[in-house]
C-alpha cells in the first residue's frame, strides 16, 4: 500500500488557499481510512485504539499527501489535495480481510506555477521528498516510544503509528514507475541519486525494528 502523487492541471481557486470541495476532500478521506484500518488493526472497538489509528492515518498518510501540498505551494505551484472515490472504497473492502488493505486514498495534484512555468528539476526533488520525509519523521519519533513504553496497550498504539508511517516512508521511497503511477522515490532518484539513496538507507533503517522485535 502506498500513496503517490501526479502533476495536473487544477488552476482553479486562488493559490495558497483551500480549493473548493478540497477540505471535504481531506475529512472524508481522513474518516474513511481511519475506518479501514481500524478493521485491519481491530482497534474499531477501543476508543485508545481508535485514536491511534486516526493518528497513523493522520501522519501517514495525509500528512504525506499535505506536505507535498505545502512545499509545492511555498514553492509557488498550484497545488490541492483531492481524494480518489474508488480508492477510498477499495480501502475499505480489502479491509474487511483484515489481512491486508490497498490504501490509495488521493492524491496531491501539481498545476502550473502561479506566476507561469512547469516545476524545475530542484523544485520536483523538493517536493517529491516532502511526503516520504514526513513519515520517516514520524517514524523516528514513535519508534522509541514503542520501545519505551512500558506496556501494552500503549506500546501496541504507538507501534501502530510508528509501522505505518515507516512502511509507507520505505513503500514510496522505491525507484518505481509504473503505468499510470510513478512513486515520490522515483521523482528524487532520477533528480538526485545520492539524496535518494541517504533517504532509502534511512527508510530501510527505519522498518527493521518492525520485523525483529
Amino acid at each position: 500500500m502506498g500513496l503517490n502523487y501526479y502533476w495536473g492541471g487544477g488552476g482553479y481557486g486562488v493559490p495558497f488557499r483551500p480549493y473548493r470541495h478540497e477540505v471535504r476532500d481531506i475529512v472524508v478521506a481522513l474518516v474513511a481510512m481511519t475506518i479501514a484500518f481500524a478493521l485491519l488493526f481491530n482497534t474499531l472497538l477501543s476508543i485508545g485504539g481508535l485514536v491511534a489509528t486516526f493518528i497513523a492515518v493522520l501522519t501517514g498518510f495525509l500528512g504525506h499527501e499535505l506536505m507535498h501540498r505545502e512545499v509545492a505551494r511555498r514553492l509557488g505551484y498550484i497545488a490541492y489535495f483531492r481524494a480518489w472515490w474508488i480508492g477510498l472504497l477499495l480501502a475499505l473492502v480489502t479491509a474487511l480481510t483484515r489481512f491486508f488493505i490497498i490504501a490509495t486514498p488521493g492524491a496531491t495534484v501539481i498545476g502550473p506555477k502561479v506566476w507561469g512555468g512547469y516545476p524545475s528539476r530542484s523544485d520536483e526533488l523538493k517536493i517529491a521528498l516532502a511526503g516520504p520525509a514526513t513519515n520517516i519523521a514520524f517514524a523516528v519519533v514513535f519508534l522509541p516510544l514503542w520501545l519505551l513504553l512500558p506496556s501494552p496497550p500503549f506500546s501496541f498504539y504507538a507501534n501502530i503509528i510508528y509501522a505505518t508511517n515507516a512502511w509507507l516512508g520505505f513503500f514510496n521511497m522505491l525507484p518505481l514507475a509504473l503505468p499510470g503511477i510513478m512513486l515520490d522515490g522515483f521523482r528524487v532518484f532520477r533528480r538526485d541519486i545520492r539524496v535518494w539513496v541517504i533517504a532509502f538507507i534511512i527508510s530501510v533503517a527505519l522498518l527493521i525494528p518492525s520485523f525483529i522485535l
